[in-house]
């Protein structure tokens, strides 16, 4: 067996003059003593292989860019660049400068002055040691922190000619395998595997903290296809190689799954009692109480959960806890890191835990600078954007449930009768009027706690809807499996396994966001 030394995401060198140059911006930035500046820089170069049944493809891309901001007290200003000489960076900066100065008060608005938070500031607070771990001792504004995301098999030494074969293995070995599980090889009309790597790198700079990144992410999809009927599975996080590890029992799965869709039947729209894998777990989550406990839109009077947060109102049983966590760096104890973690966000806010919704009962929401200033509530890491080139919004990182207590055969005798639901398909809510939906690619069919090998599909043939009211929803949750549900022994890891996935907000701006968590009973919700 194969053994890898752990290593780090370096900061990458051709970066150092850069980093020094954005130092020389501050004092401009802050002019005007009573304002705040900082810097924010991204790099992400993507490179994306695939194979299919005919052709393979590499597809690789470069992207960097600044955001120079300046918070006045009334108004967070900023403005974006790629033009990263440093003279250039200086003329921008005084530029912008002198705009912020000449920009008008708004009327009627209060004053809200803001402080950069001191090391001692950010180490005061509960921080997961792979983050404290990588600060050094008597840190200052001066002292550049790197985080570097963990690894084993690094993903930057694989050649194409290495990455495209093994793709190409993957589909063959595809077609080997689907006459073991009563496919022909001609069944397959379309088979397809995608891996893609990205590294993103990132620094932040303002009066009191000089501090960067490094993240691998990467993540491998396999899609089958038979005529209109498709199946897939997809894995990843951040690390290296190892995060995007495919077995031949995962592909033996996934071709069951694709013949078993041949012969589905549809499902009669009504109420049932469902059991939701993690993935579709996470989606709940995330739709939920996810978008609604975003604090720009709480600040903005477009969510009842504020509302609700105020008044104290009781939105669920007490099965339903939602976090959100951008500091998952074990992923359901995989080894690698989740999908929607970092160390810290675009405003250098370091990632922690944080509680959305305790036992029905909704906290505090997920803020970035300028919501938490506004609401007045505590501040955390979820001030992210879709590129250096887009606005900074108050987004989710991994939202999942928190663990239960049972077993996957408890759970599947205490549901009985009903349907398992393990892939999702996209997912909606309303934050204002409360109302859910969440997709479901086909359910599997349980009687007397045992599956029968039918499988259901949509009233139309296609995906399947949960629709409801969200505390309705959060009401029905009968119970919660463990991290590791196969097992009776008390759990290891410490959060659930998050799945891939990415979020859409006001029809845009794209940002990745992990999608997991454990098992959930639900009794009496509407599918169709």
């Amino acid at each position: 067996m194969t053994t890898f030394t752990r290593l780090r995401a370096p900061f990458s060198e051709d970066l150092i003059p850069l980093r020094d140059s954005f130092a020389q911006l501050l004092p401009i930035l802050e002019t005007d003593p009573s304002w705040y500046g900082s810097i924010y820089f991204e790099r992400k170069a993507s490179k994306t292989y695939s194979a299919n049944l005919k052709q393979t493809q590499v597809l690789d891309q470069v992207t960097q860019g600044a955001v120079l901001r300046i918070y006045n007290g009334y108004t967070l200003f900023e403005q974006a660049t790629d033009a990263l000489e440093l003279d250039a960076l200086k003329a921008l900066a005084l530029k912008f400068s002198k705009r912020v100065q000449s920009s008008p008060v708004p009327e009627a608005a209060i004053r809200r002055t803001y402080h950069a938070p001191t090391w001692k500031d950010r180490l005061s607070v509960s921080l997961d040691a792979e983050i404290t771990s990588q600060v050094p001792t008597g840190a200052t504004a001066k002292t550049p922190v790197h985080f570097g995301i963990p690894f084993e098999q690094n993903p930057k030494t694989a050649t194409t000619a290495e990455t495209l074969e093994n793709l190409k293995k993957t589909v063959e070995q595809c077609k080997t395998l689907a006459p073991g599980v009563g496919l022909s090889v001609s069944d397959l009309t379309y088979v397809m595997a995608r891996q893609t790597f990205v590294e993103e790198e990132s620094i932040f700079i303002d009066r009191e903290t000089n501090i960067s990144q490094n993240l691998f992410r990467i993540s491998k999809v396999i899609i089958l296809m038979s005529g209109a009927e498709r199946a897939y599975t997809r894995v990843g996080g951040l690390g290296g190689l190892e995060a995007v590890h495919v077995s031949e029992s995962d592909l033996k799965e996934l071709l069951s799954e694709l013949k078993a869709l041949k012969t589905a039947d549809k499902l009669h729209p009504g109420k049932y009692r469902v059991l939701f894998g993690p993935v579709v777990t996470g989606v709940l989550a995330h739709e939920a109480f996810g978008h609604s406990q975003e604090a720009d839109t709480c600040a903005r009077g477009r969510s009842k959960a504020w509302e609700l947060h105020k008044s104290g109102e009781i939105v669920g049983n007490k099965h339903a806890t939602i976090l959100n966590n951008p500091a998952v760096f074990d992923n359901g104890g995989g080894g690698y890191a989740a999908w929607g973690s970092y160390y810290f966000d675009e405003e250098g806010w370091f990632a922690q835990e944080q509680v959305l919704l305790d036992r029905g009962v909704l906290k505090p929401p997920m803020t970035n600078l300028t919501s938490a200033i506004r609401l007045g509530v505590p501040r955390s890491a979820n001030g992210k954007r879709e590129s250096w080139a887009n606005g900074v919004y108050t987004r989710q990182t991994n939202t999942y449930f928190s663990a239960g207590d049972k077993t996957l055969d408890e759970l599947m005798v205490e549901l009985d009768n009903g349907f398992v639901a393990l892939h999702p398909a996209g997912g909606m809510e309303d934050p204002k009027g409360m109302g859910i939906q969440v997709g479901i690619s086909f359910l599997q069919e349980v009687k007397d706690g045992k599956f029968t090998g039918r499988v259901f599909k949509g009233p139309a043939g296609g995906d399947i809807q949960m629709t409801g009211y969200t505390p309705d929803i959060l009401n029905s949750i009968v119970a919660k499996s463990k991290i590791d549900a196969a097992s009776k022994t008390p759990d290891q890891a410490r959060h659930p396994y998050n799945d891939v996935g990415g979020c859409g907000k006001y029809h845009k701006e794209f940002v990745h966001a992990g999608c997991g968590g454990p098992y959930v009973l639900l009794d009496q919700v509407v599918l169709g």
